[in-house]
């Protein structure tokens, strides 16, 4: 079994990668739900447009913060051996 470090870093990284989901396809559905007969040009519209690149940027947010963290998380921990290997 994995140890309470490990499990924890899973599961924040698969929280970051559950919410960056999450968001992006709350702007998709934002994004591709138009009403009947709804001029492109109509505030409704506009705002739709802005909420979903909104979505769309923090969902991006998100996932660039699960990759970067997964990519810390593994450096640090080649570092850590470096310095068990040479203390030893």
């Amino acid at each position: 079994m994995k140890n309470p470090n490990q499990l924890q870093k899973l599961a924040i990284s698969l929280s970051l990668v559950i919410l960056a989901l999450g968001f992006s396809a709350l702007g998709l559905v934002s994004l591709v739900n138009t009403h009947p007969g709804s001029n492109i040009f109509s505030v409704e519209h506009a705002y739709s447009l802005i909420g979903s690149i909104f979505s769309f940027l923090v969902g991006s947010t998100f996932l660039v913060a699960a990759i970067s963290f997964r990519g810390v998380r593994t450096e640090s921990e080649r570092l850590i051996g470096r310095i068990n290997m040479n203390l030893i």
